[in-house]
């Protein structure tokens, strides 16, 4: 609702997408498999893409949130005239 509103932009609810679906299901599954495999570089770089996938998110996801965030609250209170 608030996409299609204009109010949050896609993108932000894309790299939310992102990283909390697949990118927590990596992680669960790198560390679950580490002890598991012989080949230890796959859990290892599921481990890597979720943390950098979650950095990604908190600099481009976290930075539009707020600032839509912002703008519905200056929206709702009233400026002095």
């Amino acid at each position: 609702i608030l996409t299609s509103q204009g109010i949050i932009p896609k993108i932000a609810i894309l790299f939310t997408l992102l990283v909390s679906g697949t990118g927590l299901m990596g992680l669960i599954l790198g560390i679950l498999g580490y002890s598991e495999t012989e080949e230890k570089w796959k859990s290892i770089i599921a481990i890597v893409i979720y943390i950098v996938g979650t950095l990604f998110y908190f600099i481009f996801g976290y930075g539009v949130l707020v600032d839509a965030l912002m703008e519905i609250m200056f929206g709702l209170i009233p400026l002095p005239y």
